[in-house]
């Protein structure tokens, strides 16, 4: 299964981003979040394959802008067939989502698919620790996170005039930001960001746990809340107060050996992902829906 973000494009830029799409081995999930009013009760979807065809898969529909939807695979439109997704909006807006840049080969991508789930996880890891050890992030600019803003000033006037006082306003300046709880921030980061948490959990840029779940997903999220956010087995422990807490967000989906597993690794709980797209005030958990393994964390 993989993951990507549907981004909502107006006049060829890209504003924000408009829900989720989900690939599973019999279809995709499209969740949508935000649509205009001017969309109206429903939405159409769109494969765009690697010869070029633009071939529509269905449509999914709306309640006061959300909606989630199950598509399953066509003849002729599989995911090694395809390029992109697009949901025509209104006027020039549309939500897009790219699944490759390159037109596939496709004979070597089922090989590849079959390598993949015949890999042991301590390989996934090791592949996932080796392309984090290539993306070396910059000193200069690990230092400069941590640097008084006096000092960032005096260094450069004109460079530093985004930075702020408060360390949260700065990370949202420089990290693209995922609305996925209406209760909290979040921003999306990788395992070597790390080094923006204090340093007690510098380590998680190496844990085998949060590796994994990037090298499947590509993505981990850091949220920032406000308020407690519940105490169910399922849900994070939060206490009764309004100061800012952080959290390490570990895509995947909820099932009780994975719980067990994240809990090995110090993760508290589990925040259901797909529940906006739902309609789902409660945020429930349950087995097989998409969400965050959650980890307390400092900034």
């Amino acid at each position: 299964m993989q993951f990507f973000y549907i981004d909502y494009i107006k006049d060829g830029r890209k504003e924000r981003n408009i829900g989720f799409l989900r690939v599973e081995n019999d279809g995709i999930s499209i969740g949508l979040r935000g649509v205009p009013v001017q969309c109206g009760n429903s939405c159409k979807v769109y494969v765009i394959n690697h010869l070029d065809r633009t071939i529509l898969l269905g449509e999914v529909e709306l309640k006061d802008g959300y909606g989630l939807k199950k598509f399953v695979w066509k003849k002729g439109v599989q995911f090694e067939e395809c390029m992109r997704v697009e949901v025509p909006l209104y006027g020039s807006r549309k939500g897009v989502c790219i699944l490759r840049d390159k037109k596939p080969n496709l004979q070597s991508d089922k090989e590849k698919y079959y390598e993949f789930e015949n890999t042991s996880t301590n390989a996934i890891v090791q592949k996932a620790e080796q392309k984090e050890q290539q993306e070396t992030p910059n000193a200069n600019q690990q230092t400069a996170l941590r640097m008084p803003y006096t000092q960032k000033k005096a260094l450069d006037p004109e460079v530093y005039d985004e930075i702020h006082e408060d360390k949260w306003q700065q990370l949202l300046t420089i990290y693209p930001q995922v609305h996925i709880c209406p209760d909290a921030q979040s921003i999306l980061i990788r395992p070597k960001d790390a080094v923006i948490l204090t340093r007690q959990y510098h380590e998680l840029a190496s844990n085998s746990f949060v590796l994994h779940a990037y090298y499947n997903y590509r993505q981990l999220l850091l949220f920032k809340y406000m308020k407690d956010i519940g105490t169910s087995k399922e849900r994070i422990r939060a206490a009764q107060e309004t100061t800012a807490q952080y959290y390490l967000g570990v895509p995947g989906v909820y099932y009780e050996r994975e719980q067990r597993i994240a809990q090995m690794f110090g993760f508290e709980g589990f925040e259901n992902g797909e529940a906006r797209m739902q309609q789902d005030a409660d945020r429930k958990v349950y087995k097989g829906c998409f969400g965050y393994y959650m980890k307390r964390v400092d900034i």
